[in-house]
């Protein structure tokens, strides 16, 4: 008797054909750096705002008001800057391993529609896209 080798674990197929195909992994130094810095440029425009509001409410000076309104508005386009970043490099690495995912699947999937057709022999004067094999137009 033969022994066959088992077949490889998918998911573990898929792990190694992820690497061959080389997609940077989405945990690298720069996009993680830019993924912390946009949670910490969030973190530190919620304390600028809220250190802004009890300092604008504090005096009846105009020009300390208007000093802690500026630092809140600092503080309110620090949230929004690094609420983009955030979203922007968390989003990069689910959706880069989700392109790896369907091309992966894709590639499975025409293997298997490649070898079903190879499969089932055609009937005589038929193309495998079903349309009927004629002869090329007089020129």
């Amino acid at each position: 008797m033969t022994s066959h080798p088992a077949p490889e674990p998918r998911a573990e197929r898929f792990v190694r054909e992820l690497a061959e195909l080389k997609i940077p992994d989405p945990a690298t130094a720069r996009a993680a750096l830019w993924l912390r810095l946009g949670g910490a440029l969030m973190a530190a425009g919620l304390v600028l705002g809220a250190v802004a509001f009890p300092l604008a409410h504090g005096t009846d000076n105009a020009l300390a008001q208007g000093d802690a309104l500026a630092i809140g508005i600092g503080g309110v386009g620090a949230a929004v800057v690094g609420a983009a970043l955030f979203l922007r490099y968390s989003l990069t690495g689910f959706l880069r391993f989700w392109l790896a995912r369907q091309s992966y699947d894709l590639d499975r999937l025409g293997d298997r529609l490649t070898a079903a057709s190879l499969a089932t022999p055609l009937p005589e004067g038929d193309q495998p896209d079903g349309a009927p094999l004629t002869d090329p137009a007089p020129r």
